[in-house]
């Protein structure tokens, strides 16, 4: 039982699970039942269904974007990529960001897009946390990822 006194962040939220649910629900095939339990997050805060004419690719896009919008900023996102094997695509994109200057005598506020060049290339290695050398030395049969040598 959680102590709420002490451990006061739930683990699972019941989205979570009705998400986790759906994925493995459209791994095995079953895409109404992905449809389903998508619409059952989705009713939680008033949105429509997913349509029936959602199926295969489509509806996989639609299950991707559910999940990064529901469990924005609880720390999934980054297995989510690893799992579905798009990180190479998503952290290759360029890092767009804003400049945001405010001219203090006329109180005039420009924002300007900018795309910041500084950064480390994704490659498939990286799809696999590196095991640590304490983990190897330990256990001869252990070995490390690859890509991490």
């Amino acid at each position: 039982m959680v102590d709420l006194l002490y451990d006061p962040w739930p683990y699972f939220r019941l989205a979570e699970i009705y998400l986790n649910y759906a994925e493995a629900q459209f791994n095995l095939g079953h895409e109404d039942v992905c449809r389903q339990y998508i619409g059952m997050v989705r009713a939680r805060v008033g949105m429509p269904p997913i349509p029936v004419s959602y199926t295969g690719a489509a509806l996989r896009d639609r299950l991707y974007n559910e999940r990064r919008i529901e469990l924005a900023f609880e720390g999934h996102r980054f297995f989510d990529e690893r799992r579905w094997m798009i990180a190479g695509d998503i952290e290759n994109r360029p890092l767009r960001g804003m400049k945001i200057i405010k001219n203090l005598q006329t109180g005039v506020t420009t924002y300007t897009p900018v795309t910041w060049l500084q950064k480390i290339p994704y490659t498939s290695a990286m799809n696999l946390l590196p095991v640590e050398r304490a983990e190897i030395k330990r256990d001869k049969d252990v070995s490390q990822s690859p890509g991490w040598q």
